[in-house]
């Protein structure tokens, strides 16, 4: 894989969200934050067994949930 790519791949994740920052920005538990990622209904990744979710996907969660 060329370089470009993986630093294209980085840029994509490199200013996601910790599942608590995620919840205090909607005001909610963080319970709800990871019943959300393992349902699916909230786009992540795990590095090991710590959550990281990028803002465009909480972005996509805000809207579907106002409709």
């Amino acid at each position: 894989m060329p370089n470009e790519t993986i630093r294209g791949l980085f840029q994509q994740y490199r200013n996601s969200l910790t599942p608590e920052q995620a919840a205090e920005i909607l005001e909610v538990s963080v319970g709800t934050i990871y019943r959300k990622l393992t349902s699916g209904d909230l786009a992540g990744f795990q590095i090991g067994h710590q959550w990281r979710i990028p803002p465009s996907e909480l972005a996509k969660l805000i809207e579907r949930e106002k409709r």
